[in-house]
């Protein structure tokens, strides 16, 4: 992937997070668990965040699969300091975003959803 793609789909990510300021971090990843972009902390380890949520989105997936409840849409993962919200892009990448406690979850999927769509159409084209 280019630099070029690598800064669009980054400006992808900081949109959406100013457009939704419960949203900590955030990351656009291969289904294989490579970062293809990310908008994380300095202290986060972006390997390990993007192999996380690509082993997640598979399990979930696989899951899915196995007891014939269609396509998957979304996982959220939820602790006692925020959670974790995973979308699948097309079938090459995954988005993922890191929120606070408390985060308004559906102002997050319609930032994420429009994300997404952002995504695809940038991946399509490449």
């Amino acid at each position: 992937m280019s630099k070029k793609w690598r800064e669009e789909l980054e400006r992808i990510l900081k949109d959406m997070e100013t457009s939704d300021p419960d949203i900590e971090a955030s990351a656009i990843v291969r289904t294989d668990g490579l970062v293809m972009a990310s908008a994380l902390p300095k202290s986060a380890d972006e390997g390990l965040i993007a192999a996380m949520s690509a082993a997640i989105l598979n399990i979930g997936s696989r899951a899915l699969g196995e007891l014939a409840k269609g396509e998957l849409e979304k996982i959220i993962v939820s602790g006692d300091r925020g959670d974790i919200t995973i979308m699948g892009v097309g079938k090459e990448a995954v988005l993922s975003a890191i929120t606070r406690p408390g985060a308004n979850i559906g102002l997050l999927l319609v930032e994420m959803t429009r994300a997404k769509e952002r995504i695809e159409t940038l991946l399509k084209a490449m």
